[in-house]
């Protein structure tokens, strides 16, 4: 049970979307992809004649040339061996965001990557830190990233655009594919981010020339912090203690009715729950379940546990809390909040609590 709860836990930190209990989050959601106001790289290569090699990057290794398709000039390499464009752009280490678009022009197995540097990519035998690549395949394609894993999966791509982009924000690592987040991911470094690079792999299976078109590339910084949602606007309780702090997370925050394994919309309510723990440290952190009244004590009290340890191990394995400060407690039906005598009420005893001692 106990393995259970943690492989839940983690396959929350790299969920492939966040989703709401009515399907997916779409463009209203507080997290839309925009791009960052301040450009520091920008091209869609309108002004490299056809057949010319392109400008502007820092290192171009295999043939690479300017090709026209749909009257937009697009990069693409221009035999069958593997290609890699690199542009040198201290971007730092959060508030940026990288974007470009490429088409599968023709339908076959190649992988087409986007790299992400810590130091110099123009350097010989220098090591991306992430690599995103795309496997444009017969029978569709797939999305994955390093240290992640597959992501997406797509069919009919051939021909189709795909808007990639990367966004650093509050230290998260956010992929979007045609405007909708693919996954979120930690994302804390020491060093920043200094160059990028794209290209289509060595490892493709049946490369053509011309076989992948890439264009409408843009880097760039923010100059405004993203707001953090607070506590109170995720539907969280916030109340001082004595000893320190109390956060009250309703089941409907965490959990589907009568179940223990956190739904996705939870992580962005735990996210916002470990920025709090980080910023009130705490020697002991008390995580109690609740249930309402329906149902055998011995049943409940189970639950609650549960719920308690699934709350726990997403803030020890994906907010990365000390393990060593909690303390996880199931306690039942005991201490309604509410009148156990209507559905409201019962609602309200469904919960999760949170205490922060110092």
């Amino acid at each position: 049970m106990k393995k259970r709860l943690i492989r839940a836990a983690v396959l929350l930190c790299v969920a492939a979307s966040l989703l709401t209990a009515g399907g997916l989050v779409t463009g209203a959601n507080k997290y839309k992809y925009e791009s960052g106001d301040k450009i520091l790289f920008q091209t869609d290569f309108h002004a490299c004649p056809v057949g010319e090699v392109p400008e502007g990057f820092d290192k171009i290794e295999g043939a690479v040339e300017c090709v026209k398709y749909n009257d937009h000039i697009w990069v693409a390499p221009g035999n069958t061996g593997g290609f890699r464009v690199v542009r040198k752009e201290n971007v730092g280490s959060d508030d940026f965001s990288a974007e470009f678009t490429v088409i599968p022009y023709k339908y076959h197995d190649v992988k087409f990557f986007f790299e992400l540097y810590l130091e110099d990519p123009t350097k010989p035998r220098v090591k991306a830190w992430k690599r995103l690549q795309i496997y444009f395949e017969p029978m569709g394609c797939h999305i994955s990233l390093s240290g992640v894993g597959r992501l997406r999966d797509g069919k009919a791509c051939h021909n189709r655009p795909f808007r990639i982009a990367i966004q650093a924000r509050r230290h998260q690592l956010r992929l979007y594919n045609n405007g909708e987040r693919v996954v979120s991911i930690p994302f804390k470094i020491d060093k920043p981010i200094i160059g990028f690079a794209w290209g289509r792999s060595r490892l493709s299976l049946a490369p053509k020339p011309h076989d992948t078109l890439l264009s409408d590339i843009k880097i760039a910084k923010y100059t405004h912090k993203e707001a953090k949602p607070t506590p109170e606007e995720l539907g969280i309780g916030v109340k001082k203690t004595k000893e320190g702090m109390k956060l009250t997370v309703p089941e409907k925050v965490l959990f589907d009715f009568n179940k223990f394994i956190l739904k996705s919309e939870a992580k962005q309510a735990l996210s916002v729950v470990g920025d709090v723990i980080r910023e009130h440290p705490a020697k002991k952190i008390v995580v109690t379940g609740y249930t309402d009244n329906i149902g055998s004590d011995a049943y409940n009290l189970k639950l609650s546990l549960q719920r308690a340890q699934s709350v726990a191990d997403y803030l020890i394995y994906c907010e990365k809390v000390d393990a060593d400060r909690f303390n996880i407690v199931g306690k039942g039906k005991a201490d309604p909040v509410a009148s156990n005598a209507t559905e409201a009420g019962r609602a309200k005893n469904r919960r999760v609590e949170i205490e922060l001692k110092r």
